[in-house]
């Protein structure tokens, strides 16, 4: 990029020009780059009115030089074509990394009546003097060259842009020129349009290369979240950064280097378990305070993100999650879902579900990971099964957003609307939900000033968005879930109780795992379809499937979930039976606890011999501890996270 202001008319240039024919170089003339690109060309014997003879390819050599950058052409080739239809007038040169032509697109200029800028041509600086495509390959950066500023061609009737295309190991796969008239009053109209084409290429290899990892969007505008100027981050599942695009790294306001390898937690100062949590299945935006001001960003889960459209807008569906493609199980019909769930709480979802229906709210309460959002999933699918005719569904994390974010991503804003809006405005999620179901996640976090707004949108059904006098109508339904209790929340004045009422036409109280009934029969049924999903047959030891059973949960669904899949990926591929041994060592200390203990031994056993089993593993596990501890019963019940008298009990001994 230009790193010296200069004026670059017509008449500076004609002095430019005059000053080097006295054989005087005018770099305070000119722009930084253009300045050392002149010194280059003297040096390497070039002079105003030169007319060397330019390197072509034969037809045959075109055709190998064109096979050898197969994949560049592959890439870039549908998106320039494009820009070249819309831009008539412009010629478009796709060219490899040593800016030699490969394709030409739209129109054919022709220079000084000599020369026609066509495929198989070479425009290294060396004999084609001062041009864009050269420039861009030895500055690395997106240029701007303006008719005279062509040291061979002091009356060249064009100016040309261009930008080089790098991979995501920062190395040059080719560039893209645009050249266009010399009279055009504003060149850097087509410099931003160059930019925008390489952006959205290098977003596309972005996705190639990471398309399997979380993708971490970062821009200070969230009109421009989507758009091709936004940062990049991508993150593995234990939350360490694998790669910053250069983006990325001037809006964090760090080196890509310095930030390679280093903990997502220790950068945004939020817990990567919880993050996660936040986008479980579809993407969700995020505040972030960094760099010394208030960034936006947006957490996408592996294959969630999207790359920009050359427009800067987002694909569809980047944030609206469709019900029938649901990333982290398959979908699931209401009944399927709650055949296992104690007969009241059955009822109570098919009471949602009719509700749902009729067009009335439901109100999902429940500990986080409780299944509140696979139930919200499985009712709104139950509204026209799973050939899309239930409508969009669209969800929105109220606690991930700080207050002015949610008010923009609710309600949607027009154009023009604060600065950095993106052309055409936003429908915003209520707008997107038409014909479907909203999903207001975590609602108990929501502000109170716009739960005052969003009452008012629900009574009257109309939506205006900020920074317009417009109303919309919107046909949705409303699904809100909370793991707060809101109505504790509406007696301390923190939630509207008027708002509590619209919402809660039915309330669905998702109790905890640990709290449920028949939860052994449960998990060997979820441990089959895992086993269908993953296509492998494993049993599950009886004894092992009591002690999950037993188990607290701490983290509801999703910690189960997550513990029946990885020890089922993770287990050898000879192994015939899943049991406690073969798991790894921190969910043996967890089902080996006396706490899980305890709960085995309050539930009913179906098989006396196991439980014995279970019981003499746990008192083996307390006596080590004890041992560990010199003797010391203090100290060793306090590592087990139990009580001097429940350790003594346990162990047949009396204090």
């Amino acid at each position: 990029m230009p790193t010296k202001a200069a004026l670059r008319t017509s008449d500076v240039m004609r002095q430019a020009h005059a000053r080097l024919r006295r054989g005087q170089l005018p770099v305070d003339l000119l722009d930084a780059t253009i300045g050392r690109s002149w010194q280059r060309c003297l040096e390497h014997g070039l002079t105003p009115g030169s007319r060397p003879e330019l390197p072509r390819l034969s037809g045959g050599e075109l055709r190998d030089r064109r096979d050898a950058h197969r994949r560049l052409i592959e890439l870039a080739d549908p998106l320039v074509r494009r820009v070249a239809d819309d831009l008539r007038g412009c010629q478009l040169l796709l060219a490899g990394p040593d800016a030699t032509v490969l394709k030409s697109y739209g129109r054919r200029f022709v220079i000084n009546d000599r020369f026609c800028i066509a495929p198989g041509i070479n425009l290294d600086e060396r004999w084609f003097g001062t041009n864009a495509p050269a420039l861009a390959v030895i500055e690395r950066a997106p240029v701007l060259v303006k008719s005279s500023e062509h040291l061979l061609f002091p009356d060249n009737p064009v100016s040309c842009v261009a930008a080089p295309l790098f991979d995501v190991g920062g190395d040059c796969l080719g560039l893209i020129d645009l050249t266009f008239a010399a009279d055009h009053p504003r060149p850097e109209i087509f410099l931003r349009r160059v930019q925008q084409l390489t952006g959205a290429l290098e977003q596309q290899l972005f996705r190639a290369h990471y398309q399997q990892r979380w993708v971490l969007q970062v821009h200070a505008s969230l009109a421009e979240l989507d758009g091709v100027a936004c940062g990049l981050v991508a993150i593995n599942d234990a939350g360490l950064i694998l790669a910053v695009d250069p983006q990325a790294a001037q809006w964090l306001g760090r080196e890509a280097a310095t930030l390679i390898g280093q903990s997502i937690e220790a950068l945004l100062g939020s817990a990567w378990g919880e993050m996660r949590r936040q986008c479980e299945g579809r993407s969700a935006l995020l505040g972030l305070d960094l760099a010394g001001g208030q960034l936006v960003g947006r957490l996408n889960p592996p294959e969630a993100w999207q790359p920009a459209t050359l427009e800067g807008e987002a694909r569809e569906g980047t944030s609206v999650s469709v019900a029938t493609k649901p990333r982290s199980a398959p979908e699931q019909p209401l009944e399927a879902l709650v055949v296992a769930w104690p007969e009241a709480l059955a009822r109570e979802a098919r009471r949602a579900s009719r509700a749902l229906a009729a067009g009335l709210p439901v109100l999902l309460q429940g500990e986080t990971g409780t299944g509140k959002e696979q139930l919200a999933r499985a009712l709104h699918a139950g509204l026209g099964g799973v050939h899309g005719k239930a409508g969009p569904f669209v969800a929105l994390n109220c606690a991930a957003l700080p207050e002015s974010l949610i008010e923009a991503e609710l309600f949607g804003y027009g154009e023009g609307a604060f600065t950095g809006a993106r052309k055409g405005g936003y429908g915003g999620r209520l707008v997107q939900a038409n014909g479907g179901t909203l999903l207001l996640d975590e609602i108990g976090d929501m502000p109170l000033a716009l739960q005052a707004r969003l009452l008012r949108v629900l009574q009257e059904r109309v939506v205006t968005p900020l920074g317009d006098h417009r109303e919309v109508p919107i046909d949705c339904r409303v699904i809100a879930a909370s793991h707060r209790d809101l109505e504790a929340r509406v007696a301390a004045g923190d939630f509207r109780e008027d708002l509590f009422y619209r919402l809660a036409g039915v309330v669905v109280e998702l109790p905890a795992l640990s709290q449920q009934h028949q939860l052994a029969e449960t998990i060997r049924r979820r441990w089959a379809a895992l086993c269908r999903r993953h296509r492998r047959e494993l049993a599950l030891d009886e004894a092992l499937c009591e002690r999950l059973a037993a188990y607290d949960w701490p983290g509801n669904w999703r910690e189960l979930e997550h513990c029946l899949e990885v020890a089922l990926v993770g287990a050898e591929p000879e192994l015939g039976c899943l049991t406690l041994e073969v798991l790894s060592p921190r969910w043996q200390r967890k089902l080996a606890g006396p706490a899980s203990a305890e709960r085995v031994a309050a539930t009913p056993a179906s098989d006396a011999g196991g439980d014995q089993a279970l019981r003499d593993l746990e008192q083996a596990h307390m006596r080590r501890t004890l041992e560990a501890h010199d003797g010391n019963v203090t100290a060793a019940a306090r590592a087990l996270g139990v009580s001097r008298s429940t350790l003594y009990r346990r162990l047949g001994a009396e204090p």
